[in-house]
């Protein structure tokens, strides 16, 4: 089984992930750290919480982790996963087209979230 490492590093505040996505195939695991071990928050998709062992509350912030998350399926869903770095940010609609990615998204403020451009910045 594969383990996905994801490092999040602060760009002006907005948290871009080392890769946009990871494929969800059951048992596979991923874990998340900060690149400077600043905190960040992760806000997942109903599918992706739904499809993780254990399944993550959301906000969870990446020191709470505490370890890998393992995929419990390898079914298409609506998996995605957003940074922020205040557990208090604002809750954004999360892409709803099924696939067996885990889409890793960037802060959506300023930028089209779910969108082709993601990860970068307008």
């Amino acid at each position: 089984m594969a383990n996905t490492q994801i490092t999040l590093t602060n760009n002006e505040g907005i948290l871009v992930p080392s890769q946009p996505s990871v494929t969800v195939s059951d048992g596979d695991t991923i874990s998340f750290s900060t690149a400077d071990g600043s905190v960040a928050y992760l806000f997942f998709s109903p599918d992706a919480a739904a499809a993780l062992s254990p399944s993550p509350s959301s906000p969870l912030e990446v020191s709470a982790v505490g370890g890998p998350l393992t995929f419990t399926t390898s079914e298409p869903g609506a998996y995605s996963v957003f940074f922020e770095t205040s557990a208090s940010a604002p809750t954004t609609p999360f892409p709803v087209v099924p696939s067996t990615q885990l889409l890793l998204e960037i802060d959506p403020t300023g930028v089209s979230f779910g969108s082709p451009d993601n990860n970068t910045r307008r």
